[in-house]
Order: C-alpha cells, then sequence, then structure tokens
C-alpha cells in the first residue's frame, strides 16, 4: 500500500478527516502554499522526532530543574539563583542561570510563564495551567499552538499538560 492510499483510509476512518482532507487541497493547489506547508510539516516531524528521546540534561539543567521543581511553586531567576548552592557559583548568576532556565524550558523539561514584568518557572502542567488562566480558557477549549509559542515549551508537552488538566 502506498503512502498515498494509506493517507486516503487515514482520512476516510477519521472523524475530522474531510475537513483536513478540505485543507490539505487548499494547500497543495498553491505552490507556495504548498512549500509552507512542507517545512512546517517537516518542523513538526523534527520536534516530535526529538521529543520521542529521551532529554539529555547536563549538571547545570540538573540542578536548576531539580530546585524548580522541589520548591513546588512558581519561582523568577533570582528566586532559583537564591537557591543555588555556592559550590556553583556561575548558577548563582542570573544571565546563566536564565539561559539555563530557558533551555530546560525549550527540551520540555520546565514550563515557564509571563506574570507582570517576571517570567516564573515551574512545571509545564502549571505553566499551562496558568497560561489557561490567564487567558480565561478551560483546557478542552484553547489554542495549545499559542499556549506553546507564549511560554517557550513545546507543542507535544503543552498537548500533555492539557490532558493531564483534563482528567
Amino acid at each position: 500500500m502506498s503512502n498515498i492510499d494509506k493517507l486516503v483510509a487515514l482520512l476516510k476512518t477519521d472523524e475530522d478527516g474531510e475537513e483536513i482532507s478540505g485543507w490539505l487541497s487548499e494547500f497543495l493547489v498553491d505552490a507556495r502554499k504548498r512549500d509552507i506547508l512542507f517545512i512546517k510539516i517537516n518542523e513538526l516531524w523534527r520536534e516530535m522526532y526529538t521529543l520521542g528521546q529521551e532529554v539529555k540534561l547536563s549538571k547545570s539543567e540538573e540542578i536548576l530543574r531539580s530546585i524548580v521543581l522541589r520548591v513546588k511553586k512558581p519561582l523568577t531567576v533570582q528566586e532559583v539563583t537564591a537557591k543555588v548552592d555556592s559550590s556553583f557559583r556561575s548558577l548563582k548568576h542570573t544571565s546563566h542561570a536564565s539561559s539555563v532556565l530557558n533551555t530546560l524550558v525549550s527540551k520540555g523539561a520546565l514550563g515557564r510563564f509571563k506574570l507582570g514584568y517576571n517570567y516564573y518557572y515551574t512545571s509545564p502542567k502549571e505553566a499551562v495551567n496558568e497560561q489557561l488562566k490567564q487567558r480565561g480558557e478551560m483546557p478542552g477549549e484553547c489554542s495549545p499552538a499559542k499556549i506553546a509559542a507564549d511560554t517557550g515549551m513545546p507543542l507535544p508537552v503543552v498537548l500533555d499538560a492539557i490532558e493531564e488538566l483534563m482528567v
């Protein structure tokens, strides 16, 4: 069975297959839209492939992640650096700690949200929950892509957090 035949079969059995096939048709008719679709699918494929692999954390990342998750409340960079052991002097600098925390967010190992002028670091589930509160949305009626963009977390991590919140 060819990939096209598989796609047709999947679209026929999916409850949203008609709508999805309409979107695909619209994108494939126009060469520019087709190219954009191809690029976005490649990006999504790479992101999904990366997330399927175990996330490897450096020593610095492990230290900061454990501090944030141990406290069980959202922390600013300054609050995180105040809790760093003095033997890890480089992590006491907010610029370095901020860079490491943002890397953890992009890997999906931590969540981040903005409140006022500060960014807070916490679990991905808590960051998504906070985004939903700020937007006045419910987990089943939100835009995961916008939450992923606003938090800097990978879309699959956001989807997992939304699923947890719906239980």
